[in-house]
């Protein structure tokens, strides 16, 4: 390994609730993750992230924390974690921790003393203002899970009723961007940048290998509050504040990311810190030395040849500096599953075969969310089971995110497909255990296998791909490029393409692709890799 052990890696997102249950409560954990890793180092994966495990009352799944520096009791304790760490370590898999320093649990120690009395010293650590005159509250400003993104002080402290201890004026608020129960910091304050930096080196002591900052573009509030502007809103049609975060862009997040780099290069090799950051514009700005190593370039494009060719150029175009390219990711544990995105069922998978050989040939690294490698698609939970705040706070305008973060299938034929006997946190559908690991193991035209592949090649041809790029001419609905000896192709028209292609064809996304003297027939909505051989 060395400085930059993560450039063109692959890493694994866990998401600790739903991967794997060692203790049979239907609820994933973390000794039960440090059970399967051999699982994950089999896929070929370089590290895994981890999403919160921190303790948290859970009304949003841990990215409501009510104590950065400890273990939720229904995933384990600080000593599971460092098992988990020291097994990974072992088998040469790096891992990331899921900060969350934008916000904590309203349930937090800091939260409790802030509106314990108008004079704590930790009303300061968060937003807590007076509203305007006429009673309403300090701005337009919106949370991301519906509503606005402030909730009264007094009277009453909402949602979890006025507790005696509860101090403050009438016409007092707290800002939250997301759930009322996730009370937004106050980063101007220092002390809040003091108490992060000793969170950091607590779990990069404890052998962490770097971070995925949660909202990580948003920590600073522009300080006058001001109002944003209103936009559309695309379901109900109605003006709204927008919830972009255009009112967040504040220069003094950059000091705040220098110095968490300056920490992160005290251990050996350097630990890597990885930006929730989506816009190319910000990313252009924040990935740069001595601040954020990577933020992450969405691919959710719709299925059309120019539409991912645009995507692709904007998210490289926006990283500047030798070795700066995007980390590409189809999905994550706050969107739909990609294989519905693209269509569903086998036209969903098909497209999502293709579309990995298409990113994987890329420059960069990639992220993968559990699951995506067994070709799961998005579940429609049913309403009265979903416990996404997104559909709670929405009053079930927005279906949420519950659909993407069901359980792990492990076996087939077993209850819930062998994730637990016990009921699991989301219900697991019906047939779901036709998917389950040991259903695709055995299988070469499995999604399962196909990903293994695809990483294995990756992995062996690293060495003679350059960063450099060159889109070649391609019909109508075709995207072909080379990169070295590498040539990528994917037809995402209707029809079959046939390409002149010199080379040996490595990997293709479906058994009907065919590469006969010199010549690629891609049927629709496939991919192939072809190699020259070493000169």
């Amino acid at each position: 390994m060395t400085l930059s052990w993560w450039r063109g890696a692959v890493f694994y997102e866990i998401y600790v609730r739903s991967f794997a249950d060692s203790n049979d409560d239907g609820v994933g954990d973390l000794p039960g993750i440090t059970e399967r890793l051999e699982y994950v180092k089999a896929l070929g994966v370089d590290a895994i992230w981890l999403t919160p495990f921190y303790p948290s009352p859970q009304k949003d799944h841990g990215y409501d924390v009510a104590d950065y520096v400890d273990v939720h009791p229904e995933y384990g304790t600080l000593e599971d974690f460092d098992r988990l760490v020291q097994r990974a370590h072992d088998l040469r898999l790096k891992v990331l921790v899921d900060l969350v320093p934008n916000h904590t649990s309203d349930q937090h120690a800091w939260f409790k003393a802030a509106i314990s009395s108008p004079d704590n010293p930790h009303r300061a650590w968060y937003h807590i203002v007076d509203g305007k005159p006429d009673g309403s509250p300090p701005n337009n400003w919106g949370s991301a899970f519906g509503g606005p993104a402030w909730t009264e002080l007094q009277p009453p402290l909402r949602p979890f009723g006025p507790p005696p201890h509860a101090v403050g004026r009438p016409g007092q608020w707290y800002m939250h961007l997301f759930a009322p129960e996730q009370p937004d910091l106050n980063w101007w304050n220092t002390e809040v940048q003091a108490e992060f930096e000793g969170i950091v080196k607590f779990w990069l002591d404890r052998g962490a290998d770097g971070f995925r900052i949660d909202v990580a573009s948003a920590l600073f509030k522009r300080q006058d509050l001001a109002d944003t502007p209103l936009i559309r809103d695309r379901v109900t049609g109605t003006m709204r504040p927008d919830p972009a975060f255009s009112h967040l862009d504040q220069p003094q997040l950059h000091d705040v990311y220098r110095r968490w780099h300056e920490i992160a290069g005290g251990y050996e090799p350097r630990r890597v810190l990885v930006g929730e950051m989506f816009e190319a514009r910000r990313q252009s700005t924040f990935i740069v030395p001595g601040q954020l190593d990577m933020a992450f370039a969405m691919v959710m494009a719709r299925w059309e040849s120019g539409a991912w060719r645009r995507t692709i150029d904007v998210a490289r175009g926006a990283l500047r500096g030798p070795g700066n390219e995007p980390s590409w990711t189809q999905s994550n544990h706050d969107v739909a599953r990609h294989v519905t995105r693209l269509g569903g069922g086998d036209l969903g998978r098909a497209r999502a075969r293709a579309a990995l050989l298409l990113l994987f040939g890329l420059p960069g690294q990639v992220f993968l969310y559990q699951g995506e490698e067994l070709g799961l698609e998005e579940v429609d939970v049913p309403d009265e089971l979903r416990q996404d705040p997104v559909f709670l706070h929405s009053a079930g305008r927005y279906p949420g995110r519950d659909g993407c973060r069901v359980p792990l299938p492990w076996h087939r034929g077993q209850p819930n497909a062998g994730f637990s006997t016990s009921p699991p946190w989301l219900p697991v559908p019906s047939g779901w255990d036709r998917f389950a690991v040991d259903a695709q193991a055995g299988s070469a035209g499995s999604m399962l296998h196909h990903y293994k592949r695809a990483m294995e090649l990756r992995r062996s041809l690293a060495p003679r791909l350059p960063d450099r790029l060159a889109w070649l001419p391609a019909p109508q609905g075709v995207l072909l490029y080379r990169r070295g000896p590498l040539q990528v192709a994917c037809n995402f028209g209707r029809r079959p393409v046939s390409l002149e292609s010199p080379g040996r064809l490595e990997i293709a996304s479906s058994a009907l692709v065919q590469h006969r003297q010199g010549r690629l027939r891609l049927p629709a909505n496939s991919a192939a890799w072809l190699v020259a051989s070493p000169s």
